[in-house]
């Protein structure tokens, strides 16, 4: 049995333990692809914003290079000094520029110096402003500094560039050409060319993170910029992929997601970020799901052993009932907590068991009462194949020849036995105290008449209780069992007293004697017995008395023996207080 049940509590734990494990690792798994997902869609949205940032520059350059020349055409006094400057030398150009100074009330001269230090002052990324002119084919160039480069080209160089384009690219730099008309005669007078510096694009790039990739690529495809300085201003072969519109390309045997646009200049910007940096999982994360695991783990365990405990124990309970049944005990109650216990199938098991028991006990008291009553009848009817009134006359003959004899002694003795023996066989079962300690005395007289001198008796008992009911022959095993037991004949002083009380609704009789007495081991050993109703070779006449009380009035009635105060037995024994 107990082994049976071990194993199903190790079955529910194998079961349940399975169970979490399961729900833990379906959990992480949620987490982890969500929180994969979330890594993907934050590491796609800072690429495509790394992509408009750089946009923005690439726009700004623009937007920078369309005021310089709106700057230029605003002011009819630059013009002109712009155009004087594209088509004189360098000597007629300063005569002009101090001649025109001289005349003019202004304290610094606003020619094409000035406008080109203005330029560079309103955008950090410009580096470079070009003149070129037509008519005296060359180049004047101005750095962030204002010192000029001049340098010669020829006619091939303006008529293969006719039609020129509007943006030139080179590598890290990109150069916004504009032509310059004369206001008046709108005559092309030649061209300026505002050159920028693409390398502070990496900074934009830093701001982020270094595992963010950005090119920049002209409309003929070539790489304009590249953040890791992989490749020089030439054709990017891989361009086509990125004309698929797709998220996820793969680029030189690596899979990357992709994010590009397009500039107001056709400049494109392609920011993108390897696949592979994205799957792996924040290490703070991990060790954050890994604690929760463990303490959602431990939470769960310590709950299931709970329950599993409770459930144990209360199996357990059912198969110890069941143990003692099988073993012939029927007072048995599997034990309820009306607080705890839930209302469940075991506590219906439990409920039905224990009253499966109560009525099965009951069942076996009527069947042995009815035992008992078959008994009695056959008793009675050999008892009344005596004629009773035979033995009566025939004692009461005997006892008259004594008196005439003058033997008054015998004729007491016999007609208390006569007296006894009609009690016997007349009375009902239950009768009044009053009429069985009229019995007792009677059947103490005759002990008394072989022990006079050895033996005094003393009953006490409240007029009240004389018409109470008890069961006959309750008290003749006691004064019986100590006459067979208790009695010291080399003394004197035996002594028997029997007090009858009231307590409550019950009444208790004591019955105590200095006899010879007995051990507290044995008072204890014939008590367990009484109390479990396992009568097997122990004090039959005190043990009849006591099933008799019980299948009478129940469990809580009975007999019990205590050690008397000082020496002998004192016997206990409670009745319900009823009328008799």
């Amino acid at each position: 049995m107990r082994a049976r049940k071990s194993m199903i509590y190790k079955r529910l734990f194998i079961v349940y333990i399975s169970v979490i494990l399961l729900l833990i690792t379906a959990l992480d798994i949620y987490f982890i692809n969500r929180v994969h997902k979330e890594n993907i869609d934050n590491n796609m949205y800072v690429n495509e914003k790394v992509a408009y940032d750089v946009n923005d520059v690439l726009n700004e350059m623009t937007n920078s290079s369309n005021s310089i020349v709106e700057t230029m055409y605003n002011d009819s006094y630059v013009v002109d000094d712009i155009i004087h400057f594209l088509n004189t030398d360098n000597v007629t150009y300063l005569k002009s520029k101090l001649n025109k100074f001289s005349q003019s009330n202004e304290y610094f001269y606003r020619g094409v110096e000035h406008f080109t230090r203005n330029s560079f002052i309103s955008n950090s990324s410009l580096i470079d402003i070009s003149f070129i002119g037509y008519d005296r084919m060359e180049t004047r160039s101005f750095n962030r500094t204002n010192q000029i480069a001049v340098e010669k080209i020829n006619k091939s160089y303006i008529f293969n560039n006719k039609n020129f384009s509007n943006v030139i690219c080179k590598k890290n730099a990109v150069s916004f050409v504009k032509e310059i008309r004369n206001p008046t005669s709108l005559k092309s007078e030649g061209l300026i060319v505002l050159t920028y510096d693409l390398n502070n694009i990496s900074n934009i790039v830093k701001k982020y993170n270094d595992e963010y990739e950005v090119m920049v690529l002209d409309e003929n495809e070539f790489v304009v910029y590249d953040s890791n300085k992989d490749f020089e201003y030439k054709y990017y072969d891989d361009f086509p992929k990125l004309e698929n519109g797709q998220d996820i390309v793969k680029l030189d045997n690596q899979e990357y997601y992709v994010y590009k646009i397009t500039s107001k200049s056709n400049l494109t910007t392609v920011a993108k970020f390897n696949r592979n940096s994205v799957r792996s999982l924040p290490k703070g994360f991990l060790n954050s799901l890994i604690a929760v695991d463990i303490i959602l783990f431990i939470i769960a365990l310590g709950v299931l052993i709970i329950k599993l405990k409770k459930f144990s124990d209360r199996t357990d309970n059912i198969l110890i009932a069941m143990e003692k049944v099988r073993n012939g005990d029927l007072n048995v109650s599997i034990p309820i907590d009306e607080k705890k216990d839930e209302n469940d199938e075991i506590r219906y098991i439990s409920e039905n068991f224990n009253d499966m028991c109560r009525d099965l006990n009951k069942y076996i008291e009527k069947s042995y009462l009815a035992e008992l009553d078959q008994k009695k009848a056959e008793m009675i009817a050999l008892q009344n194949q005596i004629n009773t009134h035979f033995l009566y006359n025939t004692l009461e003959c005997i006892r008259m020849t004594a008196i005439c004899n003058g033997d008054k002694e015998v004729g007491k003795m016999l007609y208390t036995l006569a007296f006894l023996f009609r009690k016997q066989v007349k009375d009902k079962d239950v009768i009044t105290i009053s009429d069985e300690l009229e019995y007792c005395t009677k059947y103490i007289e005759i002990f008394k008449f072989r022990y006079d001198e050895k033996f005094n008796f003393k009953i006490n008992c409240d007029e009240s209780l004389l018409d109470k009911e008890i069961i006959k022959f309750t008290l003749q095993p006691i004064i019986e069992n100590y006459f067979v037991h208790g009695i010291r004949l080399d003394d004197f002083d035996n002594y028997l007293e029997i007090n009858i009380i009231k307590d409550g609704t019950d009444i208790i009789i004591m019955v105590k004697d200095n006899g010879n007495g007995t051990t507290k081991e044995r008072i204890n050993s014939i008590n367990n017995s009484l109390k479990n109703r396992d009568y097997e070779g122990k004090s039959i006449g005190i043990t009849n008395a006591h099933e008799r009380i019980v299948i009478a009035y129940g469990d809580d009635y009975g007999i019990g023996l205590e050690l008397n105060n000082g020496r002998g037995v004192m016997v206990v024994i409670k009745l319900p207080c009823r009328e008799g």
